[in-house]
């Protein structure tokens, strides 16, 4: 077929092809095949189930289904006819899959060829995925009476209402703003965007929009303290509204009741227990023991932190503290090298090409730059080679545009690395989406400290599913490593823009290409270590109520005194009348329910898993090959916990993590 979404795995999609109707020709074509495939499966494999007929089979049209969801993403923001088509697709292919996992007909042929004797003959990872599927096929259901699939059925339809509802909530207006004497204090450069904004927008003046690299910078920066508490109050009540339809403290307990019943039905204690089954930080009890321990560890720090903070205000004659005056204060406080002088020296396609270097220092991974077509001019495209084989395709989407969601930092993967029946290998591609501020006229984009951050984690997860080495789509899957596994990596990569060393050696200046000077980075990133611990008490914060909500979601208690409780817990903030953070929280309806200790988790394990760099060098290639031969190559097939250990030689320790903040 011609069609722009249908082709092979080693065709890249011709972006610039695709039109409404031959994209919704395409899902209509695999959600049909899928349908119909899985059938012709069943009933051709009655008598004898088979790896290739049946498993590898069933492999190809999932990663079918899946590369055309994945591959049209990231044209959401077309227009309103192009989103409604994507986000019609993806609940009828969730749907889908909903269906497959629930049939007990494919279950049981399953089971045959798993308790077969060829099925026990089989190599390990072919076992792994065999028991994978048995496990999936068990926790969504296919064993419950007709009754049940019907209430689990119409469970799944309400999750995903509400979840779509909870997101349209989130989006707000921003703040228009005519007096230029209002942004007193904001660099040139933030108003030049401020104002391009607004011309976008149609509107005279500038306009803060209601994201949060805008928002963050202007809490950073304007001396107007009105215009703070404007800018933090619109942020922060985000998801609020009049009615219960408006209103997301409606949507999110009803989400958290509805995936407790759903829990229960599928033989769950509660949902928080479903969802630890498929992550790799443990049991309930373990993973709330570890954000109880660190949050122990934590909450004098952050006292301290917040009696420093009163200090500060007090000094500047602002009274008491406000959470509008939090970011500022840090950012006047900052005698070191400030964010806005650091970014000059990080032009985005210096990044990229050191991204590049540590890709091919550490693995033997050359990322080679291509034409490719894409959804925007802004995007880069790669071919990926290792051992002069082409491992798969890396798109590049850093820079915000016409078009794409605010605050875009995540990772597509679009296609997993197999080999099909046949024995042809389908290569593995991957989105990376960040959201570097656009380039003004005559500059080109830069990249604060933030910045670097983000885009370090997400090219950490393109790696990973890059240098996946089993070879079905389900081992393949990083996902299947829980996100407590995936996030892993992404805070590994993370470590190497903390090193100030590094920083020197990938800097160029936008003018001049001159680097950093070592000893002013040095400060730079001792300060910016220092803010860290209100980073850590926000998303402890933040984990412990995810934690709580998915617990016992029918206890009585309401959102702000489970996150008063979170807070109150780990040091943070009392909460603001008018806050209501979890409104907002959208990685609860992301894939990140009862999983949002996560980030904490993993970034604890990176600091460790980071020590054998330090020891051996930040480029070492012997290093980076054990670290893909422990972590990557194994995909889902190996637990997490074997892997860490594999690489370390150990069992995993803390203590790098706590002494690095100060800590314990």
């Amino acid at each position: 077929m011609d069609n722009p979404l249908l082709q092979n795995s080693n065709i890249p999609v011709d972006y610039p092809a695709i039109t409404l109707e031959n994209m919704q020709i395409a899902f209509d074509h695999v959600l049909l095949a899928h349908r119909q495939g899985i059938e012709h499966i069943i009933r051709n494999q009655q008598a004898l189930p088979t790896w290739d007929d049946m498993v590898l089979a069933v492999d190809g049209l999932d990663a079918q289904l899946l590369a055309v969801l994945y591959a049209a993403s990231p044209l959401v923001g077309r227009d309103d006819a192009w989103a409604a088509a994507i986000v019609d697709f993806f609940a009828k292919a969730t749907e889908r899959f909903e269906q497959k996992f629930t049939n007990s007909v494919l279950q049981a042929l399953y089971e045959r060829l798993a308790n077969s004797d060829i099925g026990k003959q089989l190599d390990a990872q072919k076992r792994a995925t065999l028991r994978w599927h048995l496990d999936k096929f068990a926790s969504s259901g296919a064993s419950l009476d007709p009754a049940g699939k019907l209430r689990l059925a119409e469970l799944l339809k309400q999750i995903g209402a509400a979840s779509e509802a909870f997101r349209s909530n989130i989006n707000r207006p921003g703040l228009s703003i005519t007096d230029e004497s209002e942004l007193s204090g904001v660099p040139q450069r933030i108003r030049d965007e401020l104002a391009t904004r607004a011309q976008e927008a149609g509107e005279p003046g500038w306009l803060i929009a209601c994201e949060s690299v805008t928002t963050d910078a202007v809490l950073k920066h304007a001396d107007n303290r009105q215009l703070r508490e404007r800018v933090y109050r619109a942020y922060n009540t985000r998801g609020v509204g009049p009615g219960q339809q408006q209103d997301n403290r409606y949507h999110l307990e009803q989400l958290a009741r509805l995936r407790e019943e759903k829990a229960h039905l599928l033989g769950f204690a509660s949902h928080l227990q479903q969802s630890l089954q498929v992550k790799s930080g443990g049991s309930v009890a373990q993973v709330r023991g570890f954000l109880h321990d660190l949050a122990d560890q934590v909450r004098p720090a952050m006292l301290r932190w917040r009696v420093d903070m009163q200090r500060q205000a007090t000094a500047q004659g602002l009274g008491n503290v406000q959470p509008w005056d939090i970011a500022y204060l840090q950012a006047s406080s900052n005698t070191a090298l400030s964010t806005e002088a650091l970014r000059e020296y990080f032009p985005l396609n210096a990044v990229v090409s050191a991204l590049r270097q540590l890709m091919e220092k550490l693995f033997g991974v050359m990322l080679q730059a291509r034409p490719l077509p894409t959804w925007d001019d802004s995007v880069q495209a790669f071919e990926v080679w290792q051992d002069n084989a082409l491992i798969g395709f890396l798109y590049l989407d850093a820079v915000q545009h016409v078009g794409k969601q605010p605050d875009s930092v995540f990772t597509t993967y679009v296609r997993n690395r197999r080999v099909d029946a046949e024995g042809i290998y389908q290569a593995a591609s991957v989105v990376v989406y960040c959201d570097v501020p656009a380039a003004l006229p005559g500059s080109q984009p830069l990249l604060d400290h933030l910045s670097l951050r983000k885009l370090f984690h997400e090219f950490g997860h393109a790696l990973h599913h890059l240098l996946v080495r089993t070879t079905n789509h389900v081992m393949s899957n990083v996902t299947e490593l829980g996100t407590d596994g995936v996030e892993l990596v992404g805070k590994l990569f993370e470590r190497w823009v903390w090193d100030a060393d590094y920083l020197v050696a990938i800097s160029a200046h936008q003018l001049d290409g001159s680097p950093l000077d070592r000893a002013r980075v040095g400060e730079c990133l001792d300060r910016l270590r220092q803010l860290g611990v209100e980073e850590i008490a926000r998303d402890l914060s933040l984990a412990l109520f995810d934690l709580d909500l998915h617990a016992t979601p029918n206890d009585g208690r309401t959102l702000e005194q489970r996150l008063g409780e979170a807070r109150e817990r780990c040091g943070y903030w009392p909460l603001a009348d008018f806050e209501h953070p979890a409104h907002a929280f959208d990685h609860l309806v992301d894939g990140y329910d009862a999983g949002y200790y996560a980030y904490l988790w993993s970034d604890v394990h990176a600091f460790d898993l980071f020590t054998r760099f330090e020891a051996a060098g930040l480029l070492d290639r012997a290093t980076g090959r054990e670290l893909q031969e422990a972590l990557f190559a194994p995909g889902a097939s190996r637990p997490l916990r074997e892997g860490i250990e594999a690489f370390l030689g150990r069992a995993a320790s803390h203590v790098p993590y706590l002494r690095w903040h100060g800590l314990g």
